[in-house]
């Protein structure tokens, strides 16, 4: 009886070492759109004047943020468009002359991308990350220059025009939904409440707006304004095609780091894909080990958590590091 009951109990010592080691910071958790429920992009293309005249005094009167698509070889208004990345708003590229995919051959597909992107840059002072087919018109030769030279590419509606994260994404074709003359404001309604409730990321596909003199398929300024405080009202995340994509994209590495280490003093360390926006920073949790408080750093410096205990990880470092602090005690939040 009693050989039986000292291996019970050094059974049960061995089965808690594990349990003692699993212990720390394994868990990760960073919070889906910028900590907000849902996500949407508000996109324009082709650098319509009506962009200018309309949708940028109605956007900043709201505080949101747009993408601007230009054809790099047809800007009209230049020192206008050039005042719009100081206020948060993306300039995108829409190729130098937007013509159709079948036009080109191998050498027109990588100037209409990589030389249209060089274009823009110069122009604007600014990099350029993100890319739009003419038409929705994707092609091998014009997918991989995007692939070499962009973050993202925004395509059509597909066969789901929400992007959610239990899905796998294709970075240089990112789903879209298009606006349209004859569409009434309830559709727009249930667009938005279809990505709130699915949790996912909307890419709003915009041409003319009223006032155009070339506008493809343009809707009214009343249409316009009942997305915009449609968006507002729903509370969700509307930021520029960019920055969305590229927090998506950064969560996607984070999350699929493994990190080094055991119980509360672990690194995450990640490599950071070349021409990645400068400053995209994500909002984590990062569970504590029993009983002793958690310092987060990003080199030196000591990152500190908000009342719910979120961090904001600079993700261009491409690493981060839990320490203990024995002296004082983990928060039960």
């Amino acid at each position: 009886m009693e050989r039986a009951h000292l291996l019970a109990v050094f059974f049960t010592l061995l089965l808690a070492i594990p349990a003692q080691a699993d212990q720390g910071p394994l868990s990760l958790q960073v919070l889906p759109w910028n900590g907000f429920p849902a996500a949407f992009s508000l996109t324009f293309d082709d650098g319509d004047p009506s962009h200018l005249d309309v949708a940028v005094p109605e956007l900043d009167q709201r505080g949101l943020k747009g993408t601007f698509f230009l054809i790099a070889n047809q800007v009209q208004r230049e020192e206008e468009w050039r005042k719009l990345p100081a206020s948060g708003h993306e300039i995108a590229n829409h190729t130098l002359d937007h013509k159709h995919a079948g036009e080109l051959d191998k050498e027109g597909e990588k100037s209409q991308v990589a030389g249209a992107k060089a274009v823009l840059q110069k122009k604007f002072g600014v990099q350029v990350h993100t890319f739009a087919y003419p038409f929705v018109e994707i092609t091998p030769g014009l997918k991989e220059w995007c692939q070499k030279t962009h973050l993202l590419a925004r395509g059509g509606g597909g066969s789901d025009p929400v992007m959610v994260p239990s899905l796998g994404p294709d970075w240089m074709n990112v789903p879209s939904r298009t606006t349209r003359t004859a569409l009434e404001p309830a559709v727009y309604d249930q667009w938005m409440d279809e990505g709130l409730k699915r949790g996912g990321w909307t890419v709003l596909m915009i041409h003319g707006l009223e006032g155009t003199t070339y506008g493809w398929e343009p809707i009214t300024r009343v249409n316009f304004n009942h997305i915009l405080d449609g968006l507002k009202e729903r509370k969700v995340w509307v930021g520029t095609f960019r920055d969305v994509g590229a927090y998506y994209r950064a969560q996607r590495i984070l999350e699929a780091v493994v990190p080094s280490g055991q119980g509360g003093r672990m690194t995450w360390n990640w490599k950071v894909p070349e021409g990645f926006p400068q400053g995209t920073k994500l909002k984590v949790k990062v569970p504590s080990t029993e009983g002793v408080a958690l310092e987060l750093r990003q080199g030196e410096k000591v990152l500190l958590p908000t009342s719910e205990g979120v961090y904001e990880v600079l993700f261009n470092k491409g690493e981060f590091r839990a320490l203990p602090r024995p002296d004082e005690k983990a928060s039960t939040k």
